[in-house]
């Protein structure tokens, strides 16, 4: 009989999946503030129809009509809206103010609040809802319709019942107000009634709502420990592991072919030195409940996440077979942020080879266990394989 018959087929790689419940955004994402009125009067409203809407009356019959957009058609509404008020501010024995029924600069800024919510914001971008006093859920919601793809709601505003029109939203999360950034809350208690945030405070916007993300080019990734008394030997460990990772992270950046010295640990790794201009950038709250943002130009910070979640499995295993990365994103154009933080960890764990990252993996599990430390990953578990 022919012994060809009987070679084995070589065994076939089964990578390791890796779920990280990070988001990739498009580089054209932003992060909308949009007042609820004057004086949050339609808060309520806003909340509970899931619909984001300018403090304008008479815009229904004009949005159900179908007639194609007209500045000046929609002026006029605009300032038929804010004398008829006017006039019902009097009635009431209120002091008038100065002005006519005659379109006015304050009506021209309006029809900008209006247009940009209406024509500009994307699809999937965010927008934050603020409340009155510090005690109440500021809003982050996220849009669900296209640009001019508008809905109708109604709304009491003292004794007027009437129809506003606005975008549909998901709201993602509701913070109260005390809970957010002091720099984010003065942000959002500018007078303009719709703006976009800038760059540095739609990041705490992120890092609130999505906790792990990318967007242009920069990683953010969150760790967290609810441990009631974080201890010196805590933060050792943890410290160790991440310092390790950065080193060789550093190591690889200016030699892709980096072969490490023999008799160099992980351990040893841990206290290396790395640049403060080189190093990984990270924001440390340790409490109860603590969290450890790293920020990364790249996509290290999410390999960090990657390499914690796969600390239960064996080395080999790792290794031999490779990881595959998973991600979710947002919006209709997110790029696949997944694919370059796939290649940075089978990277690393090739670079650091069996030895180094079993002892890695190893201090990475009693960060877990001893400190608390976790993150938003999750191994996708194959029933063929034995993970440890």
């Amino acid at each position: 009989m022919n012994a060809d018959l009987f070679v084995a087929e070589p065994a076939q790689k089964r990578p390791i999946v890796v779920r990280l419940d990070a988001y990739a955004l498009p580089d054209d994402h932003v992060v909308w503030k949009c007042s609820p009125g004057k004086t949050y009067r339609f808060y309520s409203v806003v909340r509970d129809a899931e619909v984001v809407f300018p403090d304008v009356r008479g815009l229904g019959g004009y949005i159900d009509s179908g007639r194609d957009w007209d500045d000046a058609e929609v002026l006029e509404i605009i300032a038929e809206d804010r004398w008829v008020r006017e006039l019902e501010s009097r009635a009431r024995g209120n002091k008038p103010n100065a002005g006519s029924d005659a379109v006015n600069p304050t009506d021209r800024t309006n029809l900008t609040f209006l247009k940009r919510l209406f024509f500009e914001a994307k699809k999937g971008d965010f927008v934050v809802v603020p409340a009155e006093g510090y005690d109440k859920e500021i809003l982050f919601g996220e849009f669900l319709t296209d640009p001019s793809d508008l809905q109708v709601v109604e709304a009491k505003d003292g004794d007027h019942v009437g129809q506003y029109v606005g975008r549909p939203v998901r709201w993602r999360k509701r913070v109260i107000k005390r809970d957010l950034s002091p720099s984010l809350i003065d942000e959002l208690h500018y007078r303009a009634a719709v703006f976009i945030l800038s760059r540095s405070r739609a990041e705490d916007v992120y890092r609130e709502v999505l906790g792990n993300f990318v967007i242009r080019g920069r990683y953010v990734a969150e760790f967290s420990t609810e441990k009631e008394k974080f201890t010196p030997e805590d933060f050792a460990v943890v410290s160790m592991w991440l310092n390790g990772m950065d080193y060789l992270r550093h190591e690889m950046a200016a030699n892709p072919n980096l072969v490490l010295p023999t008799q160099m640990g992980f351990a040893a790794m841990g206290l290396e030195r790395v640049p403060d201009d080189g190093a990984t950038e990270l924001r440390i709250e340790i409490q109860s409940p603590g969290e450890i943002f790293a920020k990364t130009v790249g996509p290290f910070a999410l390999t960090l996440m990657a390499l914690m979640t796969l600390s239960g499995c064996s080395a080999t295993d790792i290794i031999d077979n490779g990881v595959t990365i998973e991600m979710k994103s947002v919006g209709d154009h997110a790029p696949d942020c997944h694919l370059e933080v796939e290649q940075s960890v089978n990277a690393q764990v090739r670079t650091m080879s069996y030895a180094r990252l079993d002892e890695a993996n190893c201090l990475a599990e009693r960060a877990k266990t001893d400190a608390g430390i976790k993150t938003a990953g999750r191994l996708k578990i194959d029933p063929q394989r034995v993970i440890g």
